[in-house]
């Protein structure tokens, strides 16, 4: 039986054996940047992008936010409007907090990228713990089926509860790394609070999100050594074991985006019980190579990704790039829970025709077991 491309890549994730190497590739920057500047390339006005992939050969990665939305009661939530910024405000009987957005077109039409966060000092503390223990999950399902029917089995939709991880959101969303760690170091149990505030919160989220028929949920992203070594054992291992635990007993798989430098974070890869580490990205644009990943990801977990994005880009030569992309099939070999992927997506300025030639060097040299 001919399997399809979601097929193919579940089957991979999984750890089943196929017989060549799969590839799902993701160009929603490139997409979103050229559909929001009208420089899409004249073949493929009026495609999407899953279309886009399918004509190139390989399965389309196509990213929803969540599975499950986020509603609010006993406050007020409301947005100002003041182009190109968004200030959110959530008046709470504990006081308000507020965050701004600015929306942008550097990436496509509908970016937005966070100028203050929603928590600035410690009087804040109450009330964003206030903010999530009222905020209310409640499922996303109708519009994350409509996104899952339009790729149908040409490839995959890449999601889950949300972008990150409980920590990841205190870290990243609710304060910025920097403050994060200022206020762990001066006020450690109140930032553990907010920990534990958000914990419940992803679990009530998850508890809806595993009645929709998603097979891989995404459950953190943004992974970087330098910013989550040093809290990384202690807040971020047990709470994925939990999640990863509650995922596997509904028979679902679970999935980390980690696209950043990752060599002092691998060795506690398996530790996570995560089963796919997608956007894989080795040197030159991190400091590991692909054998690395390997080597010390283990042969229980699937990889994602492998092509830095940079390599699609036009300082690197055609010869160049199918020189790394024959390197990258060796490296892997036998080549079993791997998936061949871009760490993690086609640059603005990067070749379609690249992404076509990964299908190619696949038919060429994809074939399993590869053998050295």
């Amino acid at each position: 039986m001919v399997l399809t491309q979601r097929q193919r890549l579940l089957a991979t994730a999984r750890g089943e054996h196929l017989d060549k190497l799969p590839f799902g590739a993701r160009i929603d920057v490139w997409y979103n940047y050229h559909s929001a500047h009208d420089t899409l390339p004249e073949k493929y006005r009026g495609w999407s992008q899953t279309d886009i992939i399918r004509d190139l050969g390989a399965a389309a990665q196509y990213r929803f936010f969540s599975v499950v939305r986020e509603e609010y009661r006993d406050m007020e939530v409301v947005e100002k409007h003041n182009p190109p910024y968004i200030t959110t405000e959530y008046r709470t009987p504990l006081g308000t907090a507020s965050k701004l957005d600015m929306l942008s077109t550097a990436e496509g039409p509908w970016v937005k990228y966070e100028v203050e966060k929603l928590f600035k000092s410690e009087k804040d503390y109450p009330i964003v713990k206030y903010i999530l223990e009222h905020t209310i999950p409640v499922d996303n399902f109708g519009a994350y089926q409509k996104v899952r029917d339009e790729v149908g089995e040409a490839g995959m939709v890449m999601t889950g509860t949300g972008l990150w991880s409980a920590p990841q959101r205190i870290m990243r969303e609710i304060m910025g790394y920097e403050p994060f760690f200022y206020e762990l170091a001066d006020h450690p149990t109140k930032v553990e609070e907010l920990m534990e505030a958000m914990k419940d919160l992803e679990r009530r989220k998850l508890k809806i999100a595993v009645n929709c028929d998603l097979e891989i949920f995404n459950i953190c992203a943004n992974w970087s050594d330098d910013i989550h070594t040093p809290v990384f054992r202690k807040y971020f291992i047990p709470w994925f074991q939990e999640v990863c635990d509650f995922l596997h007993s509904h028979g679902k798989l679970a999935m980390a985006h980690i696209d950043g430098e990752m060599k002092r974070l691998n060795q506690f890869f398996q530790d996570t019980h995560i089963d796919v580490g997608e956007a894989v990205t080795p040197a030159p644009q991190t400091l590991l190579t692909m054998k690395d990943f390997r080597q010390q990801l283990g042969n229980k977990v699937t990889i994602w990704g492998g092509i830095p994005s940079i390599l699609f880009e036009p300082m690197y030569s055609d010869r160049q790039f199918d020189d790394y992309v024959k390197h990258l099939f060796r490296d892997v070999a036998p080549g079993y829970r791997f998936i061949v992927g871009m760490g993690d997506n086609l640059p603005f300025d990067g070749s379609l025709d690249r992404v076509r030639r990964v299908a190619e060097l696949i038919d060429q040299y994809g074939t399993l077991p590869i053998e050295v």
